[in-house]
């Protein structure tokens, strides 16, 4: 078998393939949320970011949201920084609800209510 080949199907076995779902099978388009609620966890990480909200329900009962969004160097191009958000602020949560029924959201658009700095997510218009 000629060497080339071999090189490159043992590099192509080397190299991990990643795979990329569509937000368009996971989160509800024509669905938002709006929740208000208290930050628990901030993940400003790749391959998607992630914030954690708690609120309550119409019920009572505590309820965390887990908003996902875009990664942290999209985030950081966006004018985020990884010291922004920390558990304990209160937010206004804006996002596309998760089409399993789970509490869980595209995130649109996150504001800080203490001095209403806004963390941009997906456009509203977008289809990502």
């Amino acid at each position: 078998m000629n060497k080339k080949i071999v090189a490159l199907v043992l590099f192509m076995l080397a190299v991990p393939a990643y795979a990329h779902h569509s937000f368009l099978s996971i989160y509800d388009q024509d669905s938002i949320e709006v929740i208000e609620g208290v930050v628990t966890e901030v993940w400003f990480e790749n391959p998607h970011s992630r914030v954690y909200v708690e609120s309550t329900d119409s019920s009572g009962n505590k309820v965390v949201w887990e908003a996902e969004t875009y990664p942290r160097n999209i985030l950081v191009r966006r004018g985020w920084n990884h010291n922004d958000l920390k558990e304990g602020d209160e937010v206004v949560l804006k996002g596309r609800k998760a089409k399993n029924g789970t509490t869980r959201v595209q995130m649109l658009t996150l504001t800080r209510s203490s001095d209403g700095w806004e963390g941009i997510g997906f456009e509203e218009n977008s289809i990502d």
